[in-house]
């Protein structure tokens, strides 16, 4: 008898128009684990009989959910962060090149938007699974030196189904980003003492969204107020104090922009990059504590807010794409 590995194990996604509808996949994702699942919603009768344990447990309900962990190229992202977000621009040509701007901004809140929602697919050798209706509740991206850029995407759905096929999707042959490849500016100034970053976006989707009409099943779940914060640690000097003196205690709001730029070009001169822009950030931590002999470093806390002018979280995803990601 072999053993089931998960060195050969594949996962895909696609876009998906019908939220119960499992879809064909497009994208081939360069996966490091996932833990999605089929999660059943039991109940029992809670009636006096005499019994020492419940009698019985009933299905109550049926949703699927868990994480998506990878390393981000440049091009194995922009559907996941489309997905995120729900809304976009269309593509913007760099100049005259063949590469191409993707922008994604948080999706309105109005009676005719929809959160885009994704098949995934996944062949567990055993089994080729396939989990419908995924919408990404929260998506996370994290890096710290000699190391790559990590992104974890966890998604909540409709249902599970088995005895899918993959399609036929290569992967990415480009490199994957890496921290060196990053660049923030607060400010518009250079922050270059940066050891380590971390951002995080939730949807705060419905949870548990039954009715009677929706049966065993979720009705269609969309996010609720979306939190975006972000979080740096830095060494500690004059310029990071003056942010502390000048925005933390003052209340005071900071712009970031947080940069990736690939050593590699989606044409001539034009290299692939992925850009996150908090114009508003809102700072809540911005401790420099001294815990030993060795450096003294400072934490940066922020939370992305929003106003009339400006988007919480602005995301850009520059590649050699011409079409849209969301259809």
């Amino acid at each position: 008898m072999g053993v089931i590995t998960g060195n050969q194990a594949k996962l895909q996604i696609g876009q998906q128009s019908d939220w119960s509808t499992i879809t064909a996949c497009t994208q081939a994702v360069e996966f490091v684990s996932e833990t999605l699942q089929y999660k059943p919603g039991y109940m029992t009768p809670d009636y006096l009989v005499g019994r020492k344990t419940a009698g019985r447990m009933d299905i109550a309900g049926i949703q699927v959910e868990g994480d998506v962990v990878m390393i981000v190229t440049p091009d194995n992202v922009g559907l996941l962060i489309a997905a995120v977000l729900g809304a976009e621009v269309a593509p913007a040509q760099v100049d005259t090149s063949a590469a191409y701007d993707h922008v994604f901004t948080p999706m309105s809140a109005v009676a005719a938007s929809s959160l885009p929602k994704l098949s995934v697919k996944v062949d567990r050798i055993e089994q080729i699974f396939g989990y419908i209706g995924c919408k990404i509740e929260e998506m996370k991206f994290a890096s710290k030196p000699q190391d790559y850029l990590r992104a974890t995407f966890t998604m909540r759905g409709y249902d599970e189904s088995t005895g899918v096929s993959l399609e036929s999707l290569s992967y990415s042959t480009l490199k994957p980003l890496q921290f060196k490849h990053g660049t923030v500016t607060v400010d518009a100034a250079n922050y270059a003492d940066v050891t380590s970053i971390d951002f995080d976006y939730k949807n705060n989707l419905d949870s548990n969204h039954f009715t009677l009409g929706s049966g065993d099943y979720m009705a269609e779940i969309e996010p609720q107020m979306r939190e975006i914060t972000m979080q740096l640690q830095v060494e500690y000097s004059s310029a990071t104090d003056s942010t502390r003196t000048n925005k933390f205690k003052t209340g005071d709001t900071i712009a970031i922009v947080l940069t990736f730029t690939s050593d590699e070009n989606a044409d001539t001169g034009v290299p692939y990059s992925l850009t996150f822009s908090l114009p508003l950030c809102y700072i809540t931590d911005a401790s420099p504590n001294v815990s030993g002999p060795n450096r003294i470093m400072q934490t940066l806390a922020v939370t992305a807010t929003e106003d009339a002018s400006n988007q919480a979280c602005t995301v850009t995803v520059r590649d050699a794409n011409g079409s849209a990601y969301l259809s």
